[in-house]
């Protein structure tokens, strides 16, 4: 079996369906062509809110997965500081590396 992926996107209101969509394809591929089963895409769809970060740290800490993929470090906040923050907080809680896509390319 593959390890565990999980994702984590904003999706704000004033994005389109198809970018939503072309995004998620994008953590899909990834996963598929690096050997990962994508476990689940956390939405994250109010500004500002961490809701679903903090459900996709209990998700990776339940998994015990090692990986967590987001279409770049802005999903996680615009605020170089807080996209630290929130890296650090991920990886001490879970031990997972993030992978940005946007890094990848």
């Amino acid at each position: 079996m593959n390890p565990l992926i999980f994702g984590y996107m904003r999706v704000p209101d004033d994005m389109s369906d198809e970018e939503a969509k072309k995004k998620h394809d994008d953590l899909t591929g990834y996963a598929e062509v690096n050997g990962f089963q994508l476990a689940a895409v956390f939405y994250e769809y109010v500004t500002g809110a961490q809701t679903a970060f903090m459900a996709l740290v209990e998700a990776v800490r339940h998994a015990e997965a090692k990986h967590v993929i987001v279409p770049s470090y802005r999903e996680l906040a615009l605020n170089k500081s807080l996209q630290d923050v929130m890296l650090t907080h991920l990886s001490h809680a879970t031990g997972a590396e993030v992978i940005s896509l946007d890094e990848c390319s």
